[in-house]
């Protein structure tokens, strides 16, 4: 598969995986949990690395993932003990988790080839660059990057997921007293989806890094929420901004020679601010600021 072709592709699959659970978050006003995840997944995948003693094994997801849910369980504890308010919950737990992988990024991984820089925005041509192979009668055959494969994976299994807890997840995302009323395993759906969330973190991570993979789980499910009517056709609505805003992301960083995912959360952000003043001009800044002008008149 030509390189070109190969980070399309990866593009793609890597918006379309994180957008896909980035609806149900932004409605239930966790967007900002997906930042605290992304940057406490870092000690994890350290830790991960250590103890396999590869980048790339099974055993750094499982760690970095259930570092993920340190966050969750260790926020909802705080907030729950009545001794923080606000977000600060998330604010004390996820700034000394990715202090402590910083540490042992710079200490006991600094012979190990992974940059802090990639740490924050991930390197996804670099990932492009690792492809899968079958071995047919003749040799082998490009199947495109083995990256590519595994967010598809995680797509695949986050997507059976939402399919069958559905009525669940709907349910709570809009009304979780009545669905706790109902006697519908809310908590039990619901951690298992943080869980989701936070394996596409961590399989998203070398290739947006831990900043952007917040803009390309929230931005997308944002734009689209300016339009649907509807769960589904929100959830739907978004993966489809997600990929034409990828498409569109890579042909502008290939022709300007710019950073491929940082292109794509740029994109992203111009189509959400696109969509908001053409389906709300009575609430968008400009019309704001124009009201303003016309009262001081």
């Amino acid at each position: 598969m030509p390189f070109i072709v190969s980070v399309a592709v990866l593009a793609v699959t890597t918006a379309l995986t994180c957008a896909l659970p980035g609806t149900l978050l932004v409605l239930r006003r966790q967007s900002m949990l997906v930042e605290a995840m992304s940057h406490a997944v870092l000690p994890g995948i350290v830790v991960g690395a250590i103890i396999s003693g590869s980048t790339r094994s099974p055993l750094m997801v499982v760690a970095a993932s259930l570092m993920g849910l340190v966050v969750v369980l260790g926020a909802e504890r705080l907030r729950a003990s009545g001794l923080v308010t606000g977000d600060a919950d998330q604010g004390l737990i996820f700034p000394a988790l990715f202090a402590i992988g910083v540490l042992l990024l710079s200490t006991t991984l600094s012979q190990v080839h992974i940059s802090e820089d990639t740490v924050l925005t991930g390197d996804l041509n670099l990932m492009a660059l690792t492809p899968e192979h079958i071995l047919v009668a003749n040799g082998s055959i490009d199947l495109g990057p083995r990256m590519m494969w595994r967010l598809a994976a995680v797509f695949a299994i986050t997507a059976a997921y939402i399919a069958l807890c559905y009525p669940t997840l709907k349910i709570s995302t809009f009304d979780p007293v009545s669905a706790r009323t109902l006697g519908l395993p809310v908590r039990r759906t619901d951690l298992g989806l943080m869980t989701l969330v936070a394996i596409t973190v961590v399989v998203a991570f070398d290739a947006a890094g831990a900043i952007l993979v917040v803009a390309l789980m929230t931005i997308p499910p944002a734009t689209a929420l300016l339009v649907s009517r509807s769960l589904f056709g929100a959830i739907l609505m978004s993966l489809g901004i997600a990929a034409a805003s990828a498409l569109l992301g890579f042909w502008v960083a290939l022709r300007w020679d710019l950073a491929t995912s940082s292109t794509m959360a740029v994109v992203d952000a111009l189509v959400f601010l696109v969509v908001l003043g053409v389906t709300a001009p009575r609430r968008g800044l400009a019309a704001r600021a124009g009201e303003q002008g016309a009262s001081h008149s």
